[in-house]
């Protein structure tokens, strides 16, 4: 081992009289000096080399990155250890539900962007990542009420990572002091990995995603008139807003919504309700809707253009019900299909509102539809039975 050495020591020495000093041969030879100290020291410690040295500094640092990850990781609410913080800090909120929130926020930053920069190598120093994880939480306390859960979960969470970074930092100084590896932390769980691969979803996957346009096109069906009104409604500078409303918040993005409502509800669930014949009348159609905005209007603050936006409908919409209720169509039935042809609704040419005709018209043709299109209770239409008169053969 000593000649060894002496020979590797005489081959550094000869270097650094032959190069000038501050020559990049010269540092090398310096850099190699250092190296040999430390295998030197690592081979007396009965350790291997070529597991200890090369990229040790790099795979020291990698292993404290990811316990500082994994400490925000693990996380879990003092009265409830079942609840994990971190959750609803992973992905960013979705640009279409929350666009107020990229106006407010300046530099978005999840969970997701940090365990990819971890990944990828690009944190240098323990601090830098410390600096990206207080980013996240300073945002949501920016962006969201003091004294609500989110808020109290980054406060809590920018606390340990302050202590945590401490710590490692610490540590790590002291392993490279030592120049010897600790193996308590070979075994520690790398969550970056996982974060880093999920995807972002704009909303959770709802099948039919406001297909079947036609259920609704030209139909004179109330409850479909009534779907229709919202589901189009433009501002008056032309913009629909009725979009956000057709599918559920993910539940990954945002865990907390269904801890807060305890009815969720959208338009396209709404819509196959309607499809499916499970109103029996337009006012049951209208409790739902009531519902999805009264759901808007407690989870988001008063001043974000989501809460604006579902005040609007619902004002929009309690006035078009209104106006089909006075129109006699309170006695509307489900709105399924007949499973013979479907032409056989009543139509009535239009005429003056105060023609006594008109209005007995419109009324035998509400009552021949709901005849028509009503179902029992296992979706059974039993008119169809009586759509023809019995050969008399």
């Amino acid at each position: 081992m000593d000649d060894l050495k002496a020979d590797f020591e005489l081959m550094v020495s000869n270097t650094k009289l032959y190069y000038k000093r501050g020559s990049p041969e010269y540092r090398d030879a310096q850099e190699l000096e250092n190296l040999l100290g430390k295998a030197v020291g690592s081979v007396m410690a009965g350790e291997d080399p070529s597991q200890t040295l090369g990229d040790r500094e790099d795979s020291d640092l990698g292993e404290f990155l990811e316990e500082l990850f994994g400490a925000i990781m693990t996380a879990a609410d003092s009265t409830e250890p079942s609840r994990l913080l971190n959750i609803v800090f992973q992905l960013l909120p979705s640009r279409k539900r929350y666009p107020e929130y990229y106006e407010h926020i300046s530099d978005p930053m999840d969970l997701k962007t940090v365990a990819e920069k971890i990944q990828k190598g690009e944190y240098k120093e323990i601090p830098e990542l410390e600096k990206d994880l207080q980013l996240i939480f300073s945002n949501a306390r920016s962006f969201n009420e003091p004294g609500s859960q989110i808020y109290k979960d980054a406060g809590v969470l920018s606390k340990l990572a302050k202590s945590r970074t401490a710590d490692c930092v610490a540590s790590l100084v002291a392993r490279q002091a030592r120049g010897s590896r600790s193996s308590r932390r070979q075994s520690r769980q790398v969550y970056s990995q996982g974060i880093a691969a999920l995807q972002y979803e704009d909303s959770e996957s709802e099948s039919d995603e406001d297909s079947d346009l036609e259920d609704m096109d030209g139909s004179t069906d109330p409850m479909w008139k009534l779907y229709s009104a919202v589901r189009n409604f433009t501002t008056e500078r032309g913009v629909e807003i009725a979009e956000v409303f057709l599918s559920l918040p993910s539940k990954r993005e945002l865990p907390d919504y269904y801890q807060t409502i305890t009815q969720p509800i959208s338009l396209n669930q709404i819509r196959r309700k309607i499809r499916n014949g499970e109103y029996p009348t337009l006012q049951h159609l209208g409790e739902d809707l009531e519902i999805m905005f009264n759901n808007c209007k407690t989870y988001n603050r008063q001043d974000s253009k989501l809460w604006k936006d579902g005040n609007k409908l619902q004002k929009f919409f309690n006035t078009k019900l209104e106006e089909l209720l006075e129109g006699g169509d309170e006695i509307s039935a489900p709105a399924t299909p007949a499973p013979a042809p479907e032409k056989m609704d009543v139509e009535v040419k239009k005429s003056s509102p105060k023609d006594p005709k008109d209005q007995l018209k419109k009324k035998l043709k509400i009552l021949f539809n709901s005849i028509y299109h009503w179902a029992n209770s296992d979706g059974i239409q039993p008119i169809g039975v009586f759509l023809e008169i019995p050969s008399r053969k």
